[in-house]
Protein backbone atom coordinates (compact mmCIF):
# COMPACT_ATOMS: atom_id res chain seq x y z
CA UNK A 1 0.00 0.00 0.00
CA UNK A 2 3.11 2.33 0.81
CA UNK A 3 4.63 1.80 -2.59
CA UNK A 4 0.95 2.79 -4.19
CA UNK A 5 0.30 5.72 -2.14
CA UNK A 6 3.99 7.02 -3.27
CA UNK A 7 3.17 6.42 -6.85
CA UNK A 8 -0.31 8.24 -5.98
CA UNK A 9 0.98 11.06 -4.29
CA UNK A 10 4.53 11.93 -6.25
CA UNK A 11 3.28 14.14 -8.83
CA UNK A 12 1.47 16.45 -5.93
CA UNK A 13 3.96 16.52 -2.87
CA UNK A 14 7.47 17.14 -2.45
CA UNK A 15 9.90 14.73 -1.88
CA UNK A 16 11.60 16.08 0.78
CA UNK A 17 15.70 16.45 1.56
CA UNK A 18 17.45 14.32 4.16
CA UNK A 19 19.81 16.78 5.83
CA UNK A 20 22.77 15.90 7.83
CA UNK A 21 23.41 18.50 10.71
CA UNK A 22 27.05 19.49 11.41
CA UNK A 23 26.23 21.21 14.55
CA UNK A 24 23.41 19.35 15.98
CA UNK A 25 25.17 16.60 15.61
CA UNK A 26 28.03 17.82 17.90
CA UNK A 27 25.35 18.83 20.38
CA UNK A 28 23.63 15.71 20.73
CA UNK A 29 27.03 13.00 20.41
CA UNK A 30 25.38 11.27 17.24
CA UNK A 31 25.35 11.51 13.50
CA UNK A 32 22.42 13.63 13.06
CA UNK A 33 20.21 14.02 10.09
CA UNK A 34 16.91 16.04 9.50
CA UNK A 35 13.99 14.99 7.35
CA UNK A 36 12.84 18.32 6.17
CA UNK A 37 9.09 17.58 6.01
CA UNK A 38 9.18 21.43 7.47
CA UNK A 39 9.86 22.25 4.21
CA UNK A 40 6.85 20.33 2.75
CA UNK A 41 3.96 21.70 0.64
CA UNK A 42 1.63 23.83 3.12
CA UNK A 43 4.70 23.50 5.99
CA UNK A 44 3.82 19.74 7.41
CA UNK A 45 4.10 15.95 6.21
CA UNK A 46 0.30 16.19 6.53
CA UNK A 47 -0.05 16.66 2.87
CA UNK A 48 1.23 13.57 1.98
CA UNK A 49 -2.00 11.46 3.26
CA UNK A 50 -4.85 14.01 2.59
CA UNK A 51 -3.80 13.87 -0.92
CA UNK A 52 -3.18 9.98 -0.97
CA UNK A 53 -6.50 9.89 0.74
CA UNK A 54 -8.24 12.26 -1.65
CA UNK A 55 -6.73 11.03 -4.61
CA UNK A 56 -7.87 7.69 -4.54
CA UNK A 57 -11.78 8.58 -3.03
CA UNK A 58 -11.53 11.32 -5.94
CA UNK A 59 -14.91 10.36 -7.49
CA UNK A 60 -16.82 10.30 -4.23
CA UNK A 61 -14.83 13.45 -3.18
CA UNK A 62 -16.40 15.36 -5.71
CA UNK A 63 -19.57 14.60 -5.33
CA UNK A 64 -20.34 14.30 -1.40
CA UNK A 65 -17.28 16.50 -0.20
CA UNK A 66 -15.06 16.02 2.31
CA UNK A 67 -14.63 16.86 6.26
CA UNK A 68 -12.14 16.10 8.83
CA UNK A 69 -11.22 17.37 12.47
CA UNK A 70 -7.48 18.67 13.94
CA UNK A 71 -5.45 20.48 15.67
CA UNK A 72 -4.24 22.29 12.73
CA UNK A 73 -1.72 20.19 10.36
CA UNK A 74 -4.28 17.87 8.62
CA UNK A 75 -6.93 20.39 8.32
CA UNK A 76 -4.53 22.52 6.57
CA UNK A 77 -3.21 19.18 4.93
CA UNK A 78 -7.31 18.42 3.69
CA UNK A 79 -7.59 21.99 2.79
CA UNK A 80 -4.35 22.36 0.23
CA UNK A 81 -5.25 19.39 -1.13
CA UNK A 82 -8.77 19.66 -1.72
CA UNK A 83 -8.05 22.93 -3.36
CA UNK A 84 -6.21 21.64 -5.67
CA UNK A 85 -8.32 19.16 -6.45
CA UNK A 86 -11.56 22.00 -6.77
CA UNK A 87 -13.67 19.92 -4.37
CA UNK A 88 -16.18 22.45 -3.87
CA UNK A 89 -17.56 21.03 -0.22
CA UNK A 90 -14.79 21.08 1.93
CA UNK A 91 -15.61 21.11 5.89
CA UNK A 92 -12.43 21.60 8.55
CA UNK A 93 -12.89 21.72 12.00
CA UNK A 94 -10.48 22.84 14.43
CA UNK A 95 -10.71 22.89 18.25
CA UNK A 96 -10.45 26.65 20.14
CA UNK A 97 -6.77 26.60 21.00
CA UNK A 98 -6.07 26.23 17.41
CA UNK A 99 -2.53 28.09 16.09
CA UNK A 100 -3.73 31.23 14.16
CA UNK A 101 -0.88 30.73 11.83
CA UNK A 102 -2.71 27.15 10.93
CA UNK A 103 -6.04 28.71 10.56
CA UNK A 104 -4.88 31.73 8.36
CA UNK A 105 -3.36 29.11 5.80
CA UNK A 106 -6.57 26.84 5.93
CA UNK A 107 -8.45 30.36 4.62
CA UNK A 108 -5.55 31.28 2.06
CA UNK A 109 -6.79 27.11 0.63
CA UNK A 110 -10.43 29.57 0.14
CA UNK A 111 -11.83 27.13 2.95
CA UNK A 112 -13.73 28.82 6.15
CA UNK A 113 -12.81 26.91 8.94
CA UNK A 114 -15.31 25.94 11.49
CA UNK A 115 -13.32 26.66 15.11
CA UNK A 116 -15.72 24.38 17.42
CA UNK A 117 -14.78 22.24 20.60
CA UNK A 118 -12.50 23.33 23.71
CA UNK A 119 -10.26 20.09 22.66
CA UNK A 120 -9.68 18.02 19.91
CA UNK A 121 -12.13 15.30 20.90
CA UNK A 122 -14.53 17.62 21.39
CA UNK A 123 -14.12 19.16 17.52
CA UNK A 124 -13.82 15.46 16.31
CA UNK A 125 -17.19 14.46 17.77
CA UNK A 126 -18.77 17.73 15.96
CA UNK A 127 -16.84 16.86 13.00
CA UNK A 128 -18.33 13.25 12.33
CA UNK A 129 -21.62 14.18 13.90
CA UNK A 130 -21.62 16.51 11.03
CA UNK A 131 -20.45 14.36 8.39
CA UNK A 132 -23.23 12.12 9.49
CA UNK A 133 -26.17 14.48 8.63
CA UNK A 134 -24.19 15.60 5.06
CA UNK A 135 -22.71 12.37 3.78
CA UNK A 136 -19.57 13.77 3.14
CA UNK A 137 -15.99 12.15 3.27
CA UNK A 138 -14.57 12.03 6.51
CA UNK A 139 -10.75 11.71 6.44
CA UNK A 140 -9.25 10.84 9.91
CA UNK A 141 -6.11 12.71 10.99
CA UNK A 142 -4.67 9.01 11.62
CA UNK A 143 -6.83 5.80 11.79
CA UNK A 144 -7.39 5.47 8.39
CA UNK A 145 -5.05 3.02 5.98
CA UNK A 146 -5.01 5.70 2.90
CA UNK A 147 -3.42 8.58 5.82
CA UNK A 148 -0.84 6.12 7.49
CA UNK A 149 -0.03 4.56 3.93
CA UNK A 150 0.37 8.25 2.49
CA UNK A 151 2.88 9.36 5.71
CA UNK A 152 4.89 5.92 5.38
CA UNK A 153 6.18 7.12 1.55
CA UNK A 154 8.28 9.20 4.57
CA UNK A 155 10.23 6.06 5.28
CA UNK A 156 10.66 4.85 1.58
CA UNK A 157 12.61 8.02 0.95
CA UNK A 158 14.92 8.01 4.32
CA UNK A 159 16.17 4.29 3.40
CA UNK A 160 16.90 5.49 0.19
CA UNK A 161 19.06 8.27 0.98
CA UNK A 162 20.68 6.64 4.19
CA UNK A 163 20.28 3.08 3.66
CA UNK A 164 22.55 2.61 6.73
CA UNK A 165 20.43 4.46 9.33
CA UNK A 166 20.36 3.37 12.67
CA UNK A 167 17.82 4.85 14.39
CA UNK A 168 14.51 6.99 13.24
CA UNK A 169 12.34 9.29 15.94
CA UNK A 170 9.25 10.46 14.77
CA UNK A 171 7.28 12.90 16.89
CA UNK A 172 3.66 10.63 17.73
CA UNK A 173 -0.01 12.32 18.14
CA UNK A 174 -2.13 9.66 16.82
CA UNK A 175 0.41 7.16 15.29
CA UNK A 176 -0.40 7.80 11.82
CA UNK A 177 3.17 9.12 10.91
CA UNK A 178 5.22 6.39 12.91
CA UNK A 179 2.47 3.70 11.94
CA UNK A 180 3.67 4.11 8.42
CA UNK A 181 6.88 5.09 8.31
CA UNK A 182 7.98 2.19 11.15
CA UNK A 183 5.78 -0.19 8.24
CA UNK A 184 8.20 0.97 5.47
CA UNK A 185 11.00 1.01 7.41
CA UNK A 186 10.66 -2.76 9.16
CA UNK A 187 9.17 -3.94 5.59
CA UNK A 188 13.30 -3.22 4.39
CA UNK A 189 15.41 -3.04 7.32
CA UNK A 190 14.38 -4.84 10.57
CA UNK A 191 17.70 -3.76 12.33
CA UNK A 192 16.57 -0.28 11.82
CA UNK A 193 15.04 1.31 15.62
CA UNK A 194 11.80 3.30 15.71
CA UNK A 195 11.71 5.57 18.46
CA UNK A 196 8.69 7.87 18.86
CA UNK A 197 8.77 10.88 20.55
CA UNK A 198 6.15 12.41 22.81
CA UNK A 199 5.74 15.21 25.76
CA UNK A 200 4.87 14.13 28.60
CA UNK A 201 2.05 16.45 28.40
CA UNK A 202 0.30 13.93 25.79
CA UNK A 203 1.81 10.47 26.60
CA UNK A 204 -0.65 8.61 24.44
CA UNK A 205 1.46 6.02 22.54
CA UNK A 206 4.08 5.86 25.90
CA UNK A 207 0.45 4.79 27.96
CA UNK A 208 -0.10 2.46 25.19
CA UNK A 209 3.07 0.60 24.77
CA UNK A 210 3.26 0.30 28.59
CA UNK A 211 -0.79 -1.35 28.50
CA UNK A 212 -0.86 -3.05 25.70
CA UNK A 213 -3.45 -1.60 24.39
CA UNK A 214 -4.47 2.11 22.66
CA UNK A 215 -5.12 4.59 24.60
CA UNK A 216 -6.56 7.67 22.63
CA UNK A 217 -9.05 9.72 24.77
CA UNK A 218 -6.38 10.53 27.54
CA UNK A 219 -6.49 13.33 29.86
CA UNK A 220 -3.52 16.02 28.01
CA UNK A 221 -2.06 19.06 30.12
CA UNK A 222 -1.41 22.42 27.47
CA UNK A 223 2.08 21.88 25.69
CA UNK A 224 4.27 23.98 23.66
CA UNK A 225 3.96 20.65 21.02
CA UNK A 226 0.20 21.12 20.46
CA UNK A 227 -0.30 19.59 17.65
CA UNK A 228 0.99 16.11 19.26
CA UNK A 229 -2.36 16.50 21.62
CA UNK A 230 -4.15 13.36 22.19
CA UNK A 231 -3.48 9.10 22.23
CA UNK A 232 -3.01 6.67 20.59
CA UNK A 233 -5.59 5.26 18.12
CA UNK A 234 -6.74 1.76 18.04
CA UNK A 235 -5.03 1.14 14.09
CA UNK A 236 -2.19 2.77 14.26
CA UNK A 237 -1.83 0.89 17.28
CA UNK A 238 -2.11 -2.05 15.73
CA UNK A 239 0.33 -1.45 13.26
CA UNK A 240 3.23 -0.49 15.06
CA UNK A 241 2.89 -1.95 18.52
CA UNK A 242 5.51 -4.61 17.53
CA UNK A 243 7.59 -2.45 15.08
CA UNK A 244 8.27 0.84 17.71
CA UNK A 245 11.19 -0.11 19.67
CA UNK A 246 10.27 2.58 22.68
CA UNK A 247 8.57 5.70 23.47
CA UNK A 248 10.42 8.75 25.15
CA UNK A 249 9.17 11.60 26.91
CA UNK A 250 10.13 15.12 26.84
CA UNK A 251 9.21 17.73 29.23
CA UNK A 252 8.30 21.27 28.40
CA UNK A 253 11.65 22.86 28.94
CA UNK A 254 13.48 20.24 26.82
CA UNK A 255 10.91 21.03 24.30
CA UNK A 256 11.87 24.55 24.35
CA UNK A 257 15.80 24.41 24.55
CA UNK A 258 15.05 21.85 21.34
CA UNK A 259 13.42 24.47 19.24
CA UNK A 260 15.73 27.29 20.57
CA UNK A 261 19.00 24.85 19.20
CA UNK A 262 16.70 24.44 15.45
CA UNK A 263 16.70 27.92 15.26
CA UNK A 264 20.65 28.96 16.80
CA UNK A 265 22.43 25.92 15.10
CA UNK A 266 20.35 25.43 11.84
CA UNK A 267 18.17 28.97 11.44
CA UNK A 268 15.59 26.78 11.29
CA UNK A 269 11.86 27.84 12.89
CA UNK A 270 10.07 24.54 13.78
CA UNK A 271 7.14 24.25 15.62
CA UNK A 272 7.16 22.15 19.16
CA UNK A 273 5.81 18.87 17.50
CA UNK A 274 8.35 18.72 15.83
CA UNK A 275 11.20 19.09 17.76
CA UNK A 276 10.05 16.56 19.92
CA UNK A 277 12.93 13.98 18.93
CA UNK A 278 15.75 16.88 18.74
CA UNK A 279 14.41 17.21 22.65
CA UNK A 280 15.35 13.53 23.74
CA UNK A 281 18.44 13.69 21.94
CA UNK A 282 19.85 16.90 23.52
CA UNK A 283 18.20 15.88 27.32
CA UNK A 284 20.18 12.56 26.68
CA UNK A 285 16.56 10.50 26.96
CA UNK A 286 17.30 8.28 24.11
CA UNK A 287 20.96 6.49 23.86
CA UNK A 288 21.86 6.52 20.16
CA UNK A 289 25.86 8.32 21.14
CA UNK A 290 27.76 7.88 17.48
CA UNK A 291 24.63 6.50 15.82
CA UNK A 292 23.31 8.06 12.80
CA UNK A 293 20.01 9.10 13.79
CA UNK A 294 16.94 10.42 11.54
CA UNK A 295 14.44 13.01 13.27
CA UNK A 296 11.61 13.68 11.09
CA UNK A 297 11.05 17.19 11.51
CA UNK A 298 6.99 17.30 10.55
CA UNK A 299 6.29 20.84 10.38
CA UNK A 300 7.04 24.87 10.37
CA UNK A 301 3.90 25.96 11.07
CA UNK A 302 3.61 27.95 14.26
CA UNK A 303 2.38 31.77 14.18
CA UNK A 304 5.49 34.24 14.79
CA UNK A 305 4.02 35.61 17.85
CA UNK A 306 3.82 32.30 19.56
CA UNK A 307 7.19 31.01 18.60
CA UNK A 308 8.87 34.35 19.92
CA UNK A 309 6.71 33.97 23.06
CA UNK A 310 7.66 30.26 23.50
CA UNK A 311 11.53 30.35 23.03
CA UNK A 312 11.82 33.67 25.13
CA UNK A 313 10.82 31.50 28.01
CA UNK A 314 13.32 30.06 30.26
CA UNK A 315 15.53 27.05 29.41
CA UNK A 316 18.39 25.85 29.23
CA UNK A 317 21.36 27.58 27.42
CA UNK A 318 22.35 26.02 24.10
CA UNK A 319 24.20 28.99 23.01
Amino acid sequence: MIQAARRRIEPHVLRTPLLHSPPLSLLCGSHVYLKMECWQTCGCFKIRGATNFLRQHQAAVQKYGVVTASSGNHALGVAYAAAKMQVQQVGIFLPENADPSKVDKIRQCGIEPVIEGGNFFETLDIAQAYTRRTGACYVHSNADPLVISGQGTIGLEILEDLPDVDAVVVPVGGGGLISGIAAAIKADSNGVSIIGAEPEASPGAYQSLQKGEPCERITTKPSVADGLAGGLSPLPFEIAQHLITHVALAAEDEIITAMKAFLTEEQLVIEGAASVGLALLLAEKIKLRNQKVVLVVTGRNIDSEKFLSIIAQSGESIS
